[in-house]
């Protein structure tokens, strides 16, 4: 008998209407999976019509969509992913049936404007989802044990200590390593699953015939994170991805912004999903607008090419915020993406660390922050669009050193960061004491934070002083970062990394990024927090990146602009 393929049933336009999957039982582990799928309107699920209490809503990863496996689907051949087959296989009841919303199977993928309206309500059907399942997937790599090592962190009876000691321990090194390969798995880098986490009611998390709470795992996590010094070696030889604790922790802030706030701002949700993975980039917004508030009018359409995707959602994101912070998530001014230079390329990794965070400006100041934002877009003849902003020219970048690149050359390009510190400084009239003058640039170098967002204090600058080479003299003597630890190295490695130290015509310093070049201009944007690196070409400017520049980090050229001695004009960004 010939196999007869599924033929969708259409859902009513304009409708808040879904289909829901649902699983029919079977006694037999490996019998074949059986389902049909039903449709409701999200509006309406009390309906008597409605043939299920509650549902739930599966989060997971497609995997490899060779080799796939054939299920029945209303009587008819379906294919799924073997991950996905799993999944199904791993949540089939014995008795009763099983009501769950899987995209794979209950949108139509081929029809590009159910599609479109589909993932447009994914953040509701996620919402109302009486709980959402974590599938890691099947059990491999250790994962049993992983689990129940990462569930028994959690435990009451276990004392934090032991644990911690187990960590350090050599025999138990196997254990932990489970524990890596389990936080390595694909799925914590996926872009879609930080909305379906973020917006679940309860969360379970399932890998083989395992599970865990939500809540267990974080705690794994979190006391990983506060274990880095002897978890991250363990992870490290197994890959490259050791930040999958940092993935699991980024998405619980994302779900305490929705319970405390119902929402996410839109300039948040793209910073958090450039750095995930997916298969279509355009999904780096499209897989966040279920976390943002509906004051954000950003319409799915997989019809539009990635520039225009990406430049909407600036737009969006600046209109909405009244902020032009977006654009310090811009690096690497040579990528060719085709995009506005003040546009974020969400699918081009960062070359340097995002210089600081907005739940941090309370505590750290704005740039900016003296004035209320003025900006506006316009078509330029290539048809991209143009941003026009309010900002202060405050200084052009008259030399610049070696980028931090390489930590083998660290000390190297300290020394001559120093020498170019010493020498602008030295020149400063009236006359810098030789603490004023190590002051700014050791707080340069860490652009002035302390671990944690919080404002670098006396204190911790003064760590400076265990680096100092032995014998070492002058207002600025140098310090060698390569083998001894402290917050404050740790904070050098983080933010100079693959940045310039810089000096400015009129004698301040600064570190900009690694495409800082001679005669680019430090600005101020009205409202930004952070200075922009800009360059002048012909009768407009380009962005270069964020920058850090000490001495006006706090809105400090507010009183330049008083006495007359700076002056606030219109630029033009392409």
């Amino acid at each position: 008998m010939t196999a007869v393929s599924y033929k969708y049933r259409p859902l009513k336009p304009n409708s808040h209407e879904i289909r829901m999957l649902q699983i029919h039982p079977s006694w037999r582990s490996f019998s074949r999976i059986k389902c049909s799928l039903v449709i409701a309107d999200l509006d309406d699920l009390d309906s008597e019509a409605v043939p299920f209490g509650f549902y739930e809503a599966l989060s997971y990863t497609w995997g490899d969509a060779t080799g796939k496996v054939t299920i029945q689907l209303d009587g008819c051949s379906f294919e799924v992913t073997r991950n996905l087959a799993a999944a199904l296989r791993r949540l089939r009841a014995k008795k009763g049936s099983r009501y769950l919303w899987v995209d794979a199977v209950c949108i139509n993928q081929a029809d590009e404007q159910e599609r479109n309206s589909q993932v447009a309500l994914m953040g509701h059907v996620y919402r109302r989802a009486e709980q959402v399942l974590i599938w890691l997937g099947p059990e491999a790599d250790g994962s049993k044990a992983a689990m129940k090592l990462v569930t028994s962190i959690s435990d009451i009876g276990v004392e934090e200590s032991d644990m911690e000691a187990s960590l350090a321990n050599e025999a138990h090194r196997a254990r932990w390593q489970d524990v890596a390969r389990l936080f390595d798995r694909s799925y914590w880098r996926r872009v879609w699953v930080r909305q379906e986490v973020a917006l679940a009611k309860g969360i379970v998390v399932l890998c083989g015939d395992r599970m865990m709470s939500w809540d267990a795992l974080i705690e794994a996590a979190i006391f990983l994170n506060h274990n880095t010094a002897d978890f991250e070696p363990i992870a490290a030889e197994l890959t490259r991805y050791t930040s999958g604790i940092y993935d699991v922790i980024g998405m619980d802030i994302l779900r305490e912004m929705i319970l405390k706030d119902d929402r996410v701002t839109l300039e948040d949700v793209i910073l958090h999903l450039r750095q995930c993975e997916c298969t279509d980039q355009r999904d780096k917004v499209y897989g966040g607008l279920g976390l943002v508030g509906r004051e954000v009018s950003m319409p799915v359409d997989y019809g539009l090419d990635k520039v225009t995707i990406y430049t909407n959602a600036a737009i969006a994101a600046i209109q909405t915020g009244n902020s032009l912070n977006t654009i310090c998530a811009c690096q690497n001014l040579s990528r060719g993406s085709n995009l506005p230079s003040w546009v974020p390329d969400l699918e081009a990794d960062w070359t340097a660390r995002k210089l600081r965070r907005t739940e941090n400006l309370d505590t750290l100041g704005s740039a900016g922050g003296f004035a209320d934002p003025t900006f506006s877009f316009h078509r330029r003849p290539d048809g991209l669009f143009s941003l026009k902003a309010r900002g202060v020219i405050v200084d052009a970048i008259s030399e610049v050193c070696a980028e931090f690149d390489n930590h083998e050359t660290l000390f190297e390009v300290l020394e001559e960061w120093r020498a170019l510190a010493v020498k602008t400084l030295a020149a400063a009239r009236p006359p810098l004491s030789d603490d004023e003058m190590r002051s700014r640039f050791w707080r340069t170098i860490t652009v002035d934070e302390e671990l944690r967002g919080l404002a670098a204090s006396d204190a911790f600058i003064a760590q400076a002083l265990e680096h100092v080479v032995e014998g070492a003299s002058g207002a600025i003597p140098p310090i060698d970062l390569r083998y001894a630890q402290s917050t404050f190295n740790e904070r050098v490695h983080e933010d100079a990394a693959n940045r310039r130290f810089y000096a400015t015509a009129n004698g301040r310093i600064g570190l900009g990024p690694s495409d800082t070049e001679r005669g680019d201009l430090v600005v101020v944007l009205l409202g930004n927090a952070l200075p922009v690196v800009l360059r002048k070409e012909d009768s407009h400017y380009l962005v270069v990146g964020e920058t850090y520049t000490h001495g006006i980090m706090k809105g400090e050229i507010a009183a330049e602009l008083d006495r007359g001695a700076l002056a606030i004009e219109d630029l033009e960004i392409y």
